[in-house]
């Protein structure tokens, strides 16, 4: 039985090849043509503009996101929002990331755009977080110095 199963595959050699070939383009969505393949863009954007961002904008109507930066305030609603957005992605197959990337840059220049990056402490935090390091290290150089010289005067009187 198998060595008949055999000399039929090996006679059906293309054909198996190409089969497996077809079967590897489906898993990999090579045919498809990568994510847009089932996206549907214009589906995404009315579903993310009439469903999700209205939401947030709402919740976002109480900050004074002109003056001052509203993120740590509304963390949560931003969650919605990108869990509204990301939900949307999957339901229209739009799961290519520039298209949710385009919306939260939008969000982001309306609502954060007062919002800076990490920056530098002040002077004396500064200080205070690198003398520590500075002065243990001129602690240990004068230690195995001074201990150096010690040990090169009893070998050298010996």
């Amino acid at each position: 039985m198998w060595s008949s199963l055999r000399t039929k595959l090996m006679r059906n050699g293309r054909s198996i090849s190409t089969c497996c070939f077809v079967i590897l383009m489906a898993l990999t969505r090579f045919s498809e043509g990568g994510y847009n393949a089932s996206c549907n863009s214009l589906q995404f954007e009315r579903y993310v503009y009439e469903d999700c961002i209205p939401h947030f904008n709402h919740s976002m109507e109480a900050s004074d996101y002109l003056n001052t930066c509203p993120w740590p305030t509304f963390k949560g609603s931003y969650l919605v929002l990108n869990d509204c957005v990301g939900k949307v992605a999957v339901v229209t197959g739009c799961i290519e990331p520039s298209l949710k990337d385009s919306v939260f840059l939008e969000v982001h220049r309306k609502y954060f755009s007062l919002c800076s990056g990490p920056a530098d402490p002040d002077g004396p935090v500064l200080m205070l977080l690198i003398m520590p390091s500075v002065i243990t290290t001129l602690v240990f150089s004068a230690l195995y110095t001074w201990q150096r010289h010690d040990f090169v005067k009893l070998n050298v009187g010996v």
